[in-house]
């Protein structure tokens, strides 16, 4: 069903809204080549996430192969921290990967389901 754009401007109203930057990260060299920096990788991408930087980060997943390519969200303030956190990251930096974007991206739409059980203080994404 069509609507007008009284009817979007009314469904984009409540949305969250929240402005990111999303990057496509492309392997340029070959898995041996990365495996020997693969722990510095993940050392560098769970700092940001320590330090508030790192939205969502992760592989496209292609059987048997631990870093190819992938995508990461970042939650800076402008393209240029962005751009500079890309560059920071160990595969990048020894020219292993490189990266398209980053792209500011809006999230709008999707659900993030947590569980959450307060006596264990365990949760689990579900």
């Amino acid at each position: 069903m069509a609507g007008s754009q009284h009817d979007v401007e009314q469904l984009l109203a409540p949305m969250i809204k929240k402005r990111l930057y999303a990057a496509v990260n492309r392997r340029v060299a070959a898995p041996e080549a990365i495996t020997p920096y693969v722990a510095d990788h993940l050392r560098y991408m769970t700092d940001l996430e320590e330090r508030g930087l790192l939205w969502a980060s992760g592989p496209f997943v292609e059987p048997g192969v631990q870093v190819g390519d992938g995508l990461t969200i970042l939650n800076t303030a402008t393209a240029d921290e962005a751009v500079t956190l890309l560059r920071n990251e160990p595969l990048a930096r020894r020219g292993l990967r490189t990266f398209d974007g980053p792209f500011l991206w809006e999230l709008r739409e999707g659900r993030i389901p947590v569980r959450l059980n307060a006596s264990t203080s365990m949760f689990r994404l579900e």
